[in-house]
């Protein structure tokens, strides 16, 4: 198994993730070492990441795309946020791969939430319902079309005006030579030892470092550790240092997807749009942007009667609409 950047895991194989959850749940003692080996782990590595905090911010936004923009991209949500499609409450639940959500302890891991979107139809669907295929005997694909949830899809457009592009391996390099030169203790190393867990390592190398971000099995550290996978600590290193989106290939189509943060929307032009008409019944903003960023994360009810139901910045069109029929400056019609 490659070494991970964050901290130590399971070996993501299927068979050997039964296993494990298995002897962890028939051994409560060893159960309480394994998380808390995991949890040092974890510590170690985020101390030494706090003390280089800036030189991370400067690494990730060298490798950002400026601007990007996306058209008829898909959306994939559950139906019972359909009247806000916008919202990001969703990823909240269990979290998505860049995002933490609030099935781990909040008081400890504090949640953000992400907005997902991919290139087409097919990734999105299978990036919502298609990722967890332990125990089904299904692909990917078929896994997310014999899914019994009840969906919607939405085409989105939209501007960011900072993407870390993890298509691009160079855009990682720098922050691969900050992090790289981390130590790691070694009573970690012995404590590690006497655990059902490998030699703990840290990242060396950008091919390492997106494997690890980009593991199908990435929902493995959650589940048995109870602390973020490291897609999900890295989503918020990006979204600490400021960046609106993180660019990445869907590891069960190769295709395009994007993983959004709107509270960095704040200050600058970045914004999220339905492509298509609205319904008669949309309750949540038709646009996104840094007016209104905060619909994304309340319901539906909480933004029906709020400002927060409509962007401040005009689209193109509604700017023209507004200069051929508003009124002038003095409030005298044109």
């Amino acid at each position: 198994m490659d070494p991970v950047v964050l901290y130590d895991w399971a070996n993501p194989q299927q068979r050997l993730f039964a296993k494990l959850t298995k002897l962890l749940r028939r051994r409560s003692d060893l159960d309480h070492r394994f998380r808390a080996y995991h949890s040092r782990y974890h510590m170690e590595l985020a101390l030494q990441r706090r003390a280089v905090k800036k030189e991370l911010d400067a690494a990730l936004s060298y490798g950002c795309i400026s601007p990007f923009t996306f058209d008829r991209w898909q959306r994939t949500i559950r139906w019972h946020y359909s009247d806000h499609p916008l919202c990001t409450i969703g990823s909240l639940a269990a979290g998505g791969r860049f995002n933490v959500g609030r099935n781990i302890d909040p008081s400890v891991f504090p949640p953000f939430s992400a907005f997902y979107a991919a290139v087409d139809k097919d990734t999105a669907l299978q990036e919502a319902l298609g990722q967890d295929t332990f125990g089904s005997g299904l692909d990917a694909r078929e896994l997310a079309l014999a899914s019994s949830h009840s969906i919607v899809m939405f085409s989105v457009k939209g501007k960011l005006d900072h993407v870390l592009d993890l298509r691009d391996p160079k855009s990682i390099q720098e922050f691969v030579d900050v992090i790289k030169g981390f130590k790691l203790s070694r009573g970690l190393a012995r404590e590690a030892a006497r655990l059902p867990v490998v030699t703990p390592s840290v990242v060396k190398t950008v091919k390492q470092l997106l494997g690890s971000l980009l593991n199908p099995n990435w929902r493995h550290v959650p589940t048995l550790c109870e602390i973020p996978a490291n897609s999900q600590i890295f989503g918020q290193i990006v979204a600490q240092a400021k960046i609106e989106g993180i660019l990445y290939p869907s590891k069960l189509t190769e295709r395009d997807c994007l993983a959004i943060f709107p509270c960095n929307f704040v200050g600058g032009s970045s914004f999220i749009e339905l492509d298509d008409p609205a319904p008669m019944t949309l309750v949540g903003p038709k646009r996104i942007d840094a007016t209104n960023w905060e619909a994304c994360e309340r319901s539906a009810a909480d933004v029906e009667h709020s400002p927060l139901r409509r962007s401040a910045i005009s689209s193109p069109a509604q700017t023209q609409l507004t200069t051929v029929a508003g009124s002038s400056p003095a409030g005298r019609p044109k």
